[in-house]
Formats: C-alpha cells, structure tokens, sequence
C-alpha cells in the first residue's frame, strides 16, 4: 500500500466493535492512533435487550433466547450478568422450563455467594431482594404449571382429580418437591365439583394463580435517557408511570411511587420491587 493511503483495521471482540486505524499526515508522516472505548456492561446489557424485545415482538421467542443466553455468559460484572440471567430464564419458562430451572438455580447462589450481593449499599440490598423475590416467583410459576399439567394427566387417567397434592405426588404424575413452593409450603389446592356415585370423586378444583412474567414491560414506560455531564457519565431518565400524563425525571438511587431506581445507563434504566425487576428499554 503507497504511502498517504489510510489503513483501517475492524477487529470484532466479544460483540463490541473497536477501530483502531492510523492517518498518514502530509507534513509528518507520523501515525496517530485512534481507539473507540469498550462498551460497559451497562451498554452492553440493554443494547442485545432491546434487541431480544424486537425478536419476541415479532414472535422470535427461540432467537432472543439465544441473544438472552450469550449475553449473560458474556458479562462479567454484577448486577448486569444476574439481570440478562434472570431475563433469559423468564424467557425460557415457556420455551424450556428445565434451562429456566437452571437459570434460577444459578442466580440463587449468585446472588447467595457474589461479593457484590454481600455488600451494604442500599443498591446491592436492593438488587439482592428483587432478584431474589423474581427467582422464587419465577420458581413458583413454573411448578404451578408442572401440577396443572400433571393434574390433567391424573384427570385423563382416572376421570377425576385427586384429593390431595400429595396424592398426586404419591402416585409419581409429580416430584414431591415440586407441590411445594419456594419457601417449602404446599401449594393451595382445593378440589371441588363433588360426585357421590359410586363413590366421592372431584371433577373440578381451584389452585393459586399462576400469573406469568412478561419478558419485557410496558408500563412503567420509560420516554428516554439523558447525559448529566461528560466528567460523571452519568444518565437521569425520563420515566412515565401508570396513568400519569407526565413523566418524571429521575436518576439512580431514587424511589418513584414504589419503583427504586436501581440503574439508568443511555440505552436504558432499571427498576425494582421487593420481588420485581423491571428492565425499561429507552424507545428507539
């Protein structure tokens, strides 16, 4: 290559692209080098999140869980490797409720064993409750939906539903361990529609709700993120709640009507509950 022409080399590294290029000058002839940072995990995170939300907008549930799965094993700081973890077993209590299993088994000890989560901020006493309380909901959902499934296989078997879950448990159509919940309880399972001839059977029956937990959220909606200053790189976000005609500007660490502002990054913010954490993408 002849003098005078520029050269540009792109290397792709764990998804992040760098230029490192060198400018010929024509008084000196003296290459200056010239690099784009690293993305932060922060970036890194809702970037491939939004990009997931897209896919399972479009019904491609089984390509943002490979999105979902490669970013988790990809990031290397907390919260942000326990949140895409998190995601990526939501997304598969539908799609693979075993993989989703092993999800939540692994966050529970994250969260039990990573420095970060023993530390005594209030961010990190947050996150370990929202994440915690998400785990054992997310935990929940799925061995509701291993009793109902097991209860209709029961019902197609004997043309009734048992009185008990242990009964159900009893006869192997499930694990003894999966009619309890998180916490070791028995499920409530109460069976109803009586019959007395020839004997007493139960052809209906109640059990506590099994409400699922959307990949993505709607509301709060967040408007979009703003830089504070160059020094800090700091973001505060605009954020509007459930019938509020305004938004309101937020930053990290404050609380918003029940919703703590756990991280605001420029593609994004975090909000948690005790037993929620919400991931509020900025709108393209």
């Amino acid at each position: 290559m002849s003098a005078g022409t520029n050269t540009c080399r792109v290397l792709l590294i764990a998804g992040c692209l760098t230029f490192p290029f060198s400018v010929v000058r024509a008084d000196t002839n003296t290459p200056t080098a010239v690099t784009v940072p690293a993305a932060s995990d922060a970036d890194r995170f809702f970037t491939q999140y939004a990009k997931a939300v897209q896919l399972v907008r479009q019904n491609g549930r089984r390509e943002a869980s490979v999105i979902m799965d490669l970013l988790w094993r990809n990031l290397g700081s907390s919260p942000w490797f326990e949140i895409a973890l998190l995601k990526h077993a939501e997304l598969n209590e539908v799609l693979n409720a075993r993989v989703a299993l092993e999800d939540y088994d692994v966050l529970r000890k994250r969260i039990e064993n990573a420095p970060y989560f023993q530390g005594t901020t209030d961010r990190a006493a947050v996150f370990r409750a929202a994440l915690l309380g998400s785990t054992m909901r997310g935990t929940d959902r799925i061995r509701l939906q291993r009793i109902r499934d097991a209860l209709e296989v029961y019902n197609t078997r004997y043309n009734q539903y048992p009185e008990s879950l242990a009964k159900l448990a009893i006869f192997n159509y499930i694990d003894m361990e999966d009619i309890h919940n998180s916490e070791g309880r028995l499920f409530h399972y109460t069976p109803t529609g009586q019959r007395f001839t020839p004997a007493i059977s139960y052809h209906m029956y109640t059990i506590e709700p099994l409400v699922p937990e959307p990949f993505f959220v709607t509301s709060p909606k967040l408007d979009g993120t703003t830089q504070l200053d160059d020094k800090t790189k700091k973001y505060a976000a605009l954020i509007r709640l459930p019938g509020r005609m305004d938004p309101h500007r937020v930053f990290e660490d404050q609380t918003l009507e029940g919703y703590f502002v756990a991280a605001v990054a420029a593609g994004g913010a975090i909000v948690c509950t005790p037993e929620r954490v919400l991931v509020l993408v900025a709108p393209e």
